[in-house]
């Protein structure tokens, strides 16, 4: 049996039997420590040690419990009416009692996941046994659970075909709803970020062969551009839960089209109209984030508490496709003024909608606007620090994997050591050299993580 429950170490039990036996509750591995220390007889009090979830130990409390039914009983037929008011204040008492506890260990109940990010009292926690208040509302849905039959053992569940929108985090009125438990890096989060990974490569690579000027230019038109359509997919599996067949195919449609993108996306400064590939790209650009927005909007539908907060997704999408719509019938240069609004739109719109809602919620003044506002927003959905941060070591690791497969090289026989293979060893250097920088060297001895001292400054 495990030492640990709910991430502490379970204290010891007491039961008193009615005899006056004491009876010492215990976990196996402090059997003997325990027996030491609470020798029978002790103190003229006969004591035993008993191993939690024994049959000596549920022997002991099926006594217990008949002795204090057998009590209560007693008194209830001593004091009639005024027993069964106690009993009913006492019962609301245990309640009030109970849910304050509940409170308290939302607070802090994050276990682990404070150990290298710091403490925020600002943050609150959920479980499948106990949700939070903010579940009980229609357009909030809880975290799906497991199906338990009758003898108690957990059920295989199906994947559904389509499933209402379930938000895993969210900011409610300052404070941060989330799962107590670690949320691990997802499958599909890794298969996304190895093709993404391999795009950058690819773009890279095409850009080294040809060091110039447009060649810059184009390299970050189409970086920028790769990195939006990864980081809706990623701010999807962020928000939302995926293990519905329609939410992954919104994601595999999104990456089909990021793999659209990609086939186009070197020639789309070749001055022949025939080779020119600009069209292309920006239209499967547009169908990845339009088709994001068609998402959003069936998730302001379905969840009318988060409804404002997808409008504004909406909003932010549709101004820039109307500037990309717009590059396609401008020829070079003019076609820039078109592109430049658009990335940095792209980039910084949600930005920009942030500080407004910071701005409103810590600094505006009380009026009919700020409280109508307030409401529209009560609800915002949140990512995991945790998560993303363990997700961007992942992705990281996938870089430098990447940096070692790019300078393998087949030798064509003899064992001499030239300069392919100096370079080679001389990249793998570097790469174990960074690797090792990023995940142990940089990450070590760190008491409160950046992110949680300012979300701008760090």
């Amino acid at each position: 049996m495990s030492s640990v429950l709910h991430g502490r170490r379970r204290r010891l039990q007491e039961i008193l039997l009615p005899d006056g036996k004491k009876i010492i509750v215990t976990l196996p591995e402090d059997l003997e420590d325990v027996r030491r220390k609470y020798p029978r007889g002790s103190d003229d009090i006969q004591v035993e040690v008993v191993v939690h979830g024994s049959v000596e130990h549920s022997h002991y409390l099926r006594q217990s419990r008949d002795h204090h039914e057998e009590r209560r009983q007693l008194l209830r037929e001593q004091h009639g009416p005024a027993f069964e008011e106690w009993e009913e204040v006492q019962t609301q008492l245990s309640s009030v009692t109970a849910e304050l506890e509940r409170l308290e260990d939302q607070e802090s109940g994050l276990y682990g996941n404070f150990s290298k990010f710091g403490y925020d009292a600002a943050i609150r926690t959920y479980s499948d046994e106990d949700p939070p208040i903010a579940s009980s509302h229609a357009s909030i849905s809880e975290k799906a659970r497991g199906q338990w039959d009758q003898d108690g053992d957990r059920q295989g569940e199906t994947t559904k075909l389509f499933k209402r929108p379930v938000i895993k985090q969210w900011f409610h009125q300052g404070l941060l709803w989330r799962a107590s438990e670690q949320t691990e890096v997802m499958a599909i989060e890794l298969f996304l970020d190895l093709v993404y990974v391999g795009i950058i490569h690819s773009n890279g690579e095409h850009m080294a062969e040809e060091a110039t000027g447009y060649e810059l230019l184009r390299f970050v038109i189409t970086f920028i551009m790769t990195w939006k359509i990864w980081t809706d997919i990623t701010l999807t599996l962020s928000w939302f839960e995926t293990d519905d067949v329609a939410t992954r195919l919104e994601v595999l449609f999104c990456i089909s089209c990021l793999f659209g993108f990609t086939t186009n996306m070197t020639h789309i400064f070749v001055d022949d109209p025939a080779h020119n590939t600009y069209v292309q790209l920006v239209s499967f650009y547009l169908a990845a984030r339009i088709f994001t927005a068609i998402f959003y909007g069936i998730a302001a539908y379905l969840l009318p508490m988060i409804k404002a907060v997808m409008i504004s997704q909406i909003i932010f999408i549709i101004i820039p496709t109307a500037l990309w719509i717009a590059s396609i019938h401008a020829d070079m240069p003019s076609r820039l003024g078109f592109i430049v609004p658009a990335l940095f739109l792209d980039m910084y719109g949600q930005v920009a909608f942030f500080a407004i809602v910071r701005y409103n919620q810590n600094h505006a003044a009380e009026s009919v606007w700020k409280r109508r506002f307030d409401r529209m927003f009560e609800f915002y959905p949140a990512i995991s620090i945790e998560h993303r941060v363990e997700r961007m070591n992942a992705f990281v690791s996938l870089v430098f994997g990447y940096s070692v497969v790019a300078i393998l090289f087949q030798n064509q026989g003899g064992y001499d050591v030239n300069a392919f293979l100096g370079k080679a060893i001389l990249g793998l250097m570097q790469a174990f050299t960074f690797n090792w920088i990023y995940f142990d060297i940089d990450g070590r001895n760190i008491n409160l993580h950046a992110i949680r001292r300012s979300p701008i400054t760090g």
